[in-house]
């Protein structure tokens, strides 16, 4: 995975990223081009069950959305970012 964006914010985490399609075509066409353009806003200051994270994030990809769940790290940041998996 390589990401690229701007945006302000400081941070570090460690976090899974889950992936809902809405059909078939949607998950196809996102496997054989693996970008996503999205924006997000998170905060977070958790270590294993210890803390909290709150995250928003909206994906250009139409039929798609993303969610984010923040394992460990401390971050604030907002930006707009494009991934490609």
């Amino acid at each position: 995975m390589g990401s690229a964006g701007i945006g302000l914010g400081l941070g570090v985490k460690d976090f899974r990223a889950v992936f809902v399609f809405h059909d078939k075509e949607k998950l196809a066409a996102f496997i054989e081009k693996g970008w996503d353009f999205s924006g997000q806003a998170d905060a977070a200051a958790k270590a294993d069950d210890k803390g909290a994270a709150v995250a928003a994030a909206k994906t250009v990809v139409p039929g798609a959305e993303v969610f984010q769940i923040t394992k460990n790290g401390i971050a604030q940041q907002a930006t707009l970012q494009g991934t490609n998996y």
